[in-house]
């Protein structure tokens, strides 16, 4: 769950604790390159483009995580769902270094990614690969995690710990960790059984 539905939630609430610093960069990244401020009206538009841009990866993110599943497995696509988010995470981090607004909205986008195929994989892979008399319980945890995730980002979007002005990027970039966690923790579990029978026809496996 960690690197999971966790993820999605977590992702939602970061972004809130940082709205008046990102569009202070914004801002000033525009009048740096054109010697003009950004109309208010404009500075709306570019926000809500950021905003916007996780639900919208969210959505590409569904659309590929049916095909995902059936042609790499459930565990695999987890796995490979990381890379959508350390690169956005990498984006974030370096997107006041790099004078660069465009890259948090790319890096939002990714995230977004990263939610769609871990909400649709996540609790297929934990219904497929549970035990039939812990199977609701398991199913259950994809809640919780979302739940945790939205707390803890609002916890860490404080301006005590990464919400303050100078640590925003760091903020939006911690999204990593988990993923690093999911690297390390979810090559020791075991592929889903009903894919390694259904999809790949390796009964032997699967048993």
């Amino acid at each position: 769950g960690i690197g999971g539905t966790f993820q999605y939630g977590y992702n939602i609430s970061i972004i809130n604790a940082p709205t008046a610093y990102i569009q202070t960069f914004m801002n000033q990244t525009w009048l740096e390159r054109t010697g003009i401020p950004l109309e208010s009206n404009v500075l709306l538009l570019l926000w809500s483009l950021t905003v916007s841009a996780y639900p919208l990866g969210g959505l590409a993110g569904a659309l590929v995580a049916g095909p995902m599943a059936i042609v790499v497995g459930r565990k695999m696509s987890l796995l490979l769902n990381n890379t959508f988010v350390i690169t956005a995470a990498l984006l974030a981090g370096f997107s006041r270094v790099a004078k660069s607004f465009e890259m948090i909205m790319l890096s939002r986008f990714l995230t977004g990614v990263n939610a769609g195929v871990s909400m649709n994989i996540q609790p297929m892979y934990l219904a497929e690969s549970a035990p039939k008399k812990l199977r609701g319980a398991v199913a259950l945890t994809s809640a919780s995690f979302t739940a945790l995730g939205l707390v803890l980002g609002q916890v860490v979007g404080l301006r005590e710990l990464l919400g303050g002005e100078e640590s925003w990027p760091f903020l939006l970039a911690s999204n990593a960790l988990p993923a690093l966690i999911q690297l390390t923790a979810l090559p020791w579990l075991p592929e889903s059984p009903r894919y390694l029978l259904i999809d790949r026809g390796d009964k032997e496996s699967c048993i």
